[in-house]
């Protein structure tokens, strides 16, 4: 565990990124704040600080020859992230609501529009998350933190709220599914931390 350190710190928000399933994630040498490359796409401006949760529930095994359990076990396991979008876009809605997003160009008696179509949809699409925050080691050099997500989905986590005080943001919950095709201890996510350059 070693003594505390300033520079494990980190500080500032963080990004979010999406890609489709199974999407190979960004190599360890990619530098902080840059883009993660494949088909990784950044959402833009959050207005909240994201919230990222990992839970699960439990099984006490009781014997009747204690008043305590004897052993506990996991029955079910959680990884929520939770945070506002400051820019509502449809191509974004599409993607908390299932929906589809279309474009049309403006022409001769047409004008630009970017529309929205919901409803009536079972399946809820799913993506691959990335977050990413950044901390500076103790010689100034900044480094990446990141959290991948193999398989989830997402949805509008509230209302969307219009008034004179406050602009509207997009309120997102991205909720984890297990991914099978991994081993045991790691179906649901992995947390990244850089702490050095490579050397070579």
């Amino acid at each position: 565990m070693g003594n505390p350190t300033v520079t494990n710190l980190l500080a500032g928000g963080a990004v979010v990124w999406y890609a489709p399933v199974a999407e190979a994630v960004p190599a360890d040498s990619v530098a902080a704040g840059t883009a993660w490359g494949g088909n990784w796409e950044r959402f833009g401006f959050t207005k909240t600080p994201l919230s990222a949760l990992y839970d699960f529930e439990e099984l006490d095994m009781m014997v009747q020859e204690e008043l305590t359990a004897v052993k506990r076990r996991k029955t079910a396991e959680n990884m929520t992230l939770e945070t506002t979008l400051a820019e509502v876009t449809s191509d974004y809605m599409a993607l908390f609501t299932s929906g589809t997003a279309t474009t049309t160009a403006a022409g001769a008696s047409q004008v630009g529009k970017d529309e929205l179509d919901v409803g009536g949809e079972f399946e809820i699409d799913e993506y691959a998350y990335g977050v990413e925050g950044t901390y500076t080691d103790a010689s100034g050099n900044d480094f990446p933190v990141r959290v991948f997500i193999w398989k989830a989905t997402a949805k509008l986590n509230g209302a969307l709220e219009f008034g004179k005080e406050d602009y509207p943001g997009v309120p997102l919950q991205i909720k984890a599914l297990v991914d099978a095709s991994k081993s045991a201890g790691q179906k649901l996510f992995k947390l990244q931390r850089v702490t050095a350059a490579a050397t070579g």
